[in-house]
């Protein structure tokens, strides 16, 4: 088993990682601190946890795209 943590830091931390609730996989542990926020997983394949560590840097990205054209409004 392969274990991996990502974490992401920045004033909308909270509110990026409870956009990322609905993609959250079983067994995917998510803890948020003040203006942080973690994400652990594991996977038996390295190419597995590549292809998640991906989808949830895409997906942050996307949301503080998103929060950030919505404030700049």
């Amino acid at each position: 088993m392969i274990r991996a943590r990502l974490k992401f830091e920045g004033d909308a931390a909270g509110t990026v990682s409870r956009s990322l609730d609905p993609d959250n996989l079983p067994g995917m542990r998510v803890s948020v601190g003040e203006g942080e926020f973690e994400v652990e997983f594991s996977a038996e394949k390295a190419g597995t946890i590549l292809a998640t560590a991906d989808d949830l840097i895409m997906n942050v990205k996307i949301a503080l795209d998103l929060l950030t054209k919505e404030v700049g409004k």
